[in-house]
């Protein structure tokens, strides 16, 4: 009977950190955008490396998985993907994770004019990260703010 009740007992706080813990958790985890680096430009589009900043707040080590991104430029969705990269943030600490993005002229529509004839443009990149412990997993929603492009 005692051999039960603690196994009873090991799922009752299992649930109960999951539901708490985590949730806390991914809510205290931050991802900012640092910068955007345009490494190869050719006559059809251009290539860069989007700089994220993961922050770890929590007493624990997190790590990051999944992230899945969509860059806009003006409003307008140019590119997405999937980074290709799983780390792992000590508690207390930041990582950084780049992003390779393809970025099609095309997609672009009138918006490479005014970026060419030294206009700004507005650029943001939203998605999903799966933030992962010893004890449950959580899939968190991130938007950057609107920056600009110069």
């Amino acid at each position: 009977m005692k051999k039960r009740s603690l196994i009873y007992i090991i799922i009752f706080f299992n649930i109960l950190l999951s539901a708490c813990g985590m949730n806390s958790a991914a809510r205290k985890m931050s991802i900012e955008l640092n910068t955007v680096k345009i490494t190869d430009m050719t006559f059809s589009g251009f290539d860069a490396k989007v700089y994220l900043k993961v922050t770890n707040p929590n007493w624990f080590t997190v790590g990051v998985s999944d992230l899945n991104y969509h860059a806009y430029i003006s409003g307008q969705e140019v590119a997405s993907g999937q980074a290709g990269q799983e780390i792992s943030i000590p508690s207390g600490s930041a990582a950084e994770v780049i992003l390779p993005v393809k970025v099609n002229y095309g997609n672009m529509g009138g918006k490479i004019s005014q970026a060419f004839s030294g206009g700004k443009l507005d650029y943001r990149l939203a998605g999903s990260a799966v933030f992962h412990t010893w004890f449950a997993s959580k899939t968190v929603p991130f938007d950057t703010k609107d920056r600009k492009l110069k």
